[in-house]
């Protein structure tokens, strides 16, 4: 059965594109399993990141676009979808920079925006895993995209108002899960980008008071090999001097994988 995990929060700049993209450099390189890489972020930086490139001596590249965009899985009729091939193994159905159409699916009713399951349910059944990069928001795509997962994850980063949005978007994950999709299976929190602050400290130690069942055993700390990595484009256990975040983020994707494995078990 096809894992579809989504990464999702409803605040930006918290690693939910950076987990996305490792994550599936992670199951096509390492763990050699066919994976497909869904952007419904409206920013389209996981396909910025993912798509084939025309790079120019000066070291700028123009992204080369191609297949079915994922505003257009939203309309109600959608006889074909044409997944973009990327260097890195994986398949894409992509979102070009600050697409104004997939912006504008927020103002569309619930039940054509969860047209996308409907037309991606086949073409999932062909992959080992999907991944989703969600929105930063609690609106209609991050709804469209939790009503087509089995599983999801929620990074976070250990600033004051992020910790106070992780009750808002459980709360959110937990209705959809209700309502619509009670196959949907929360994996947890992902604490990302920690540092050694008394801030930080103090804002775990609330998560580990109110939501101590949900937080991942494993965390990333604050590592510029990762940021490098994700804006090159490239797994950071490539980067020579990346292995101290290679080993954290990669210690956080095996824990995703073990989780998914023990879903699968109950």
């Amino acid at each position: 059965m096809t894992k579809v995990i989504s990464f999702a929060n409803q605040k930006g700049g918290v690693g939910k594109s950076t987990l996305c993209i490792q994550e599936a450099f992670f199951l096509s390189m390492k763990k050699n399993k066919k994976v497909l890489v869904l952007d419904m972020d409206g920013q389209g930086n996981t396909t910025s990141r993912l798509a084939p490139r025309n790079e120019s001596k000066d070291g700028s590249y123009e992204v080369i676009l191609s297949g079915t965009k994922t505003a257009e899985l939203f309309t109600s009729h959608k006889d074909n979808v044409e997944m973009m091939s990327c260097p890195c193994g994986v398949d894409l159905i992509h979102t070009p920079k600050n697409d104004p159409d997939l912006f504008e699916m927020e103002a569309m009713a619930l039940d054509q925006v969860i047209n996308s399951a409907r037309h991606l349910k086949s073409l999932f059944a062909k992959y080992d895993f999907v991944l989703i990069d969600c929105p930063p928001s609690l609106g209609r795509k991050l709804v469209a995209a939790l009503v087509m997962s089995t599983h999801v994850v929620c990074p976070v980063k250990l600033s004051g108002f992020a910790v106070d949005g992780v009750e808002g978007l459980l709360k959110t994950i937990i209705n959809v899960q209700q309502v619509y999709n009670p196959d949907l299976n929360i994996l947890g929190i992902v604490i990302n980008d920690m540092d050694r602050s008394m801030n930080h400290d103090k804002a775990l130690k609330v998560l580990q008071d109110t939501v101590p069942d949900f937080l991942f055993q494993n965390k990333i700390m604050h590592r510029s090999p990762i940021d490098i990595a994700t804006t090159d484009g490239i797994p950071v256990w490539t980067l020579r001097y990346g292995h101290v975040a290679a080993k954290e983020i990669e210690a956080v994707l095996e824990e995703i994988l073990e989780k998914v494995e023990s879903n699968d078990v109950k």
